[in-house]
């Protein structure tokens, strides 16, 4: 929570630095580097410009198990961390949105856009507001793609039987075409790709290769368009309402900040990694447009609709909220 310390200490070599430290917190981060970068150039960015009135202090998967970081947001045990919305749907259902397969959604400049303007959504507020929390800012990724080994899928139909580790909608759009799903965390997955529990991953391009799924793989997808699992920056709510209004404002250049270095990272990462997919032999499969046209209506309406049905059905404006992503220009 704001004005204390939490794993850290105040500098105490001088009465002066003392003073000046004024805000402390500290930030659950997880994942792969460029993963990483949405949260770690956030806080750069306040510990550089905030002349010493705050400083965010960065934990790389230590601080707590990520499916419960927005739980112990709740209760202040830190005060910022990244949110994986498909990790428990139920919590943030309607914020969950952006886990739908297929969104035309292209780039990730539209992606925050998008994410922004829901995050102004006085229901998605109140979504937030129910763990004593306030999101901060999208952490953006590209859209997934599937890398794997054995059979490539040239065609849709090629997945059937295919075991598959893909989060959210993604897999459920997937499923329609017979793939089986198979829950595997991060950093299980070279693991299961190696030991045959898994045959193919649905991730970003630079997980694959922070993951180094690549040394294992035969295959992988270009231009799939699958959409990728939301993430959020989100806050304690005592300790953002405890922030004095000129932070608050450097939160907002921060924003800014981070977000542009999150795509320059995550498309440099991806641009990386392409000489090693080469180097390792993988056969590209390059997803055609009318193969995505065709996974939009076949594989992700049906996900869509199933999702304002459950959502609706808690009483909360699911269609409204996914109308607004549609239509976003």
């Amino acid at each position: 929570m704001a004005n204390r310390s939490f794993g850290h200490s105040i500098p105490s070599h001088s009465a002066a630095a003392a003073q000046a430290q004024e805000v402390t917190w500290d930030l659950a981060l997880l994942g792969s580097p460029a993963f990483r970068v949405a949260g770690e150039s956030f806080a750069e960015y306040i510990n550089e410009n905030s002349d010493g009135k705050m400083e965010i202090t960065v934990h790389n998967g230590t601080l707590s198990p990520s499916r419960e970081i927005l739980d112990n947001l709740s209760i202040g045990a830190f005060e910022l961390g990244y949110v994986i919305s498909s990790y428990h749907p139920g919590k943030n259902p309607l914020m969950s949105v952006l886990d739908l397969p297929f969104l035309p959604l292209p780039t990730m400049e539209k992606r925050a856009e998008v994410a922004e303007m829901l995050f102004e959504n006085e229901d998605i507020k109140a979504e937030f507001a129910r763990w004593n929390t306030v999101p901060v800012m999208a952490v953006v990724q590209p859209n997934y793609e599937v890398m794997g080994k054995g059979n490539a899928p040239e065609t849709l139909q090629a997945f059937d039987g295919m075991r598959m580790k893909a989060t959210s909608g993604i897999g459920n759009a997937l499923a329609t075409y017979g793939a089986s799903l198979v829950s595997v965390s991060g950093p299980e997955q070279y693991n299961a790709l190696q030991t045959g529990v898994i045959d193919a991953v649905a991730a970003t391009p630079s997980a694959h290769g922070g993951w180094k799924l690549y040394e294992l793989s035969e295959w992988y997808t270009t231009g799939m368009e699958a959409g990728s699992a939301h993430v959020t920056l989100v806050a304690n709510a005592d300790a953002w309402n405890a922030l004095p209004d000129d932070l608050k404002a450097l939160v907002d250049e921060a924003k800014a900040h981070a977000y542009a270095e999150t795509i320059k990272a995550q498309s440099a990462t991806s641009a990386r990694y392409e000489p090693a997919l080469v180097e390792a032999g993988l056969k590209k499969i390059e997803v055609s447009p009318d193969t995505i046209i065709q996974l939009r209506n076949d594989a992700a309406q049906p996900v869509w609709d199933t999702f304002v049905e459950d959502v609706s059905g808690k009483g909360l404006p699911a269609q409204e909220i996914l109308d607004i992503v549609l239509q976003a220009e």
